[in-house]
């Protein structure tokens, strides 16, 4: 099977003035990642896949009139200085997924287990944005706060839970399941980071909308994500507003052909997103647009089916 997902993010911020900068920081920071996904079913319980992201992330600096060590306009695609390094790549994972209980096409419960491991890209920082070893709470050097890796490799371990049943009427879930992620750094980066444990869970729903018509909408999922990592850490220290703890509501829309394959279209939104910087009255407003397809591809390896 092949499938991808391209992402949008715009993430509208502010915070106070910083010591050294007797000025209001406000932005805007945006990313578009695609992350192409091919999945190879190895036995009828067992299939492994492999993810690649891909893209760039990108800082709109909404002071022009005002010099920051913090923030200007700039991407993830280029270097900066000798403190971040740029590249189109992020993280890349490798899962392996095992199908514990199945029925089928029939109503019922299925459960899936899956381990991987997350591969770390060179778009990354290479020092720690919050360096000030003079201690006068200035910044000692300009910096980037961004990158689309973390440099750390992770493991990465799901559960799946999900239950199909007959619905007779659009408004009764005709899917609906729980999914946990747990997401462990096995060592800190070669640039001495060390993020923190990510734990997930995703709750969602999915309803069939009964229209007939080849392009019609198939279903309308309704989902709420709980999203909570750990305090992070740059060469030992603790790093700021590195903790997080949200809950995040989705709503999408998707199109089911069978010779075409499926798309969905997802639109999230969250609110006070944790700023990476030590500033006060950190706000800021995100709203994230998925756009999913996959494909079933009608091909057997012959030397995995004899």
């Amino acid at each position: 099977m092949v499938s991808g997902n391209y992402n949008y993010q715009y993430i509208d911020w502010s915070h106070d003035k910083v010591p050294g900068e007797d000025f209001d920081h406000l932005g805007n920071l945006i990313t578009h990642l695609i992350t192409p996904t091919m999945t190879l079913g190895i036995s009828d319980y067992f299939n492994i896949s492999f993810q690649q992201a891909m893209g760039v992330r990108s800082m709109d600096w909404g002071n022009d009139d005002d010099i920051s060590q913090h923030h200007r306009d700039e991407n993830s695609l280029s270097d900066f200085l000798e403190q971040a390094k740029g590249s189109i790549f992020g993280d890349a994972t490798i899962n392996l997924k095992y199908l514990l209980t199945n029925t089928g096409i029939d109503a019922g419960s299925r459960i899936f287990i899956s381990g991987g491991l997350i591969i770390p890209s060179n778009s990354v920082l290479t020092k720690s944005p919050f360096l000030d070893e003079d201690e006068d709470n200035i910044a000692d050097e300009a910096h980037r706060h961004f990158s689309l890796s973390d440099g750390c490799y992770k493991t990465n371990i799901e559960l799946q839970y999900y239950i199909k049943r007959i619905s007779k009427n659009w408004f009764q879930p005709a899917f609906y399941g729980i999914t946990f992620n747990y997401i462990r750094p096995i060592e800190a980066s070669m640039h001495g980071y060390l993020p923190g444990n990510t734990y997930v869970g995703i709750g969602s729903m999915l309803f069939a909308t009964k229209l007939k018509n080849t392009w019609a909408p198939k279903g309308l999922s309704l989902g709420l994500a709980y999203l909570k990592t750990e305090e992070a850490f740059w060469g030992g220290q603790p790093a700021p507003n590195s903790e997080t703890e949200v809950f995040i509501p989705s709503l999408g829309i998707i199109w089911n052909h069978k010779k075409y394959g499926g798309l969905s279209l997802n639109i999230k939104y969250n609110q006070n997103e944790a700023i990476p910087e030590d500033a006060l009255n950190n706000e800021s407003q995100s709203i994230q647009l998925s756009i999913g397809y996959r494909k079933t591809l009608s091909y057997t390896i012959p030397w995995l089916y004899y």
